[in-house]
């Protein structure tokens, strides 16, 4: 059984880590807050145009570069907090992403603190999906994603509509393998001291596999959240 908890799902662009926090989500009714979409929707509204910061916000996730870390917190703070005093499990799909994010500073408390104070540390779970970097490159190259409900599906599928909600396909900015490259060292460089310094701290790390079809490594997901 899964209890309620909160879960953050680490790993390279293309690890599946929107579709293990859906899965999660439909099987278990957690709550997907997923960082990347929710910050695309923010810097692509309508009053972008008339706000320097989100010109600012937009020009960044446009070109694969992570957004100002200090923004992205407050938004995601905030957002969290309803969820959680809602009642709601939450599932984190890529963020937090910088040590910033996670920890915060003198001034400011990190994403981990709030999701402690809300959640409890033992009901915290850190699910690190690994892929190779060719795979990584090939899956992003591949897709093209709902322009309604955001479900991925590989290009060669050829279909126009998207199987789900019947919205047309679209190709992120972001899967551009020029800008592929530049997220992927961004991963390294910012995620990997994150990882580990969760660790240290005593957050539970579960590392899995994130080659194998989605649904196998779903089936390591739960057994990692159902393991005390």
């Amino acid at each position: 059984m899964i209890y309620k908890r909160a879960v953050i799902i680490y790993g390279p662009p293309g690890a599946g880590k929107g579709t293990q926090a859906e899965l999660l989500a439909r099987k278990f009714g957690f709550i997907h807050f997923d960082t990347g979409r929710f910050i695309e929707n923010v810097v692509h509204g309508p009053h972008v145009s008339k706000d320097k910061i989100l010109k600012r916000e937009r020009y960044l996730f446009d070109t694969g570069k992570l957004c100002t870390p200090s923004w992205v917190l407050r938004i995601v703070k905030q957002e969290t907090q309803r969820i959680a005093k809602a009642g709601y499990s939450v599932v984190f799909s890529g963020s937090p992403r910088t040590m910033y994010e996670v920890f915060g500073d003198r001034r400011e408390s990190g994403l981990i603190k709030t999701l402690a104070d809300l959640y409890g540390k033992n009901n915290i779970t850190v699910v690190w999906l690994k892929i190779k970097p060719t795979t990584t490159v090939w899956r992003n190259s591949h897709r093209v994603i709902c322009s309604v409900c955001g479900l991925p599906m590989l290009r060669k599928a050829k279909h126009p509509y998207c199987a789900f909600c019947g919205g047309s396909m679209r190709k992120r900015t972001l899967d551009a393998p020029n800008v592929i490259k530049v997220r992927l060292q961004e991963y390294r460089e910012r995620t990997y001291p994150i990882i580990a310094r969760l660790k240290k701290l005593g957050y539970r790390i579960k590392p899995i596999n994130g080659e194998p079809s989605p649904y196998i490594v779903f089936g390591k997901v739960l057994r990692a959240l159902e393991a005390k």
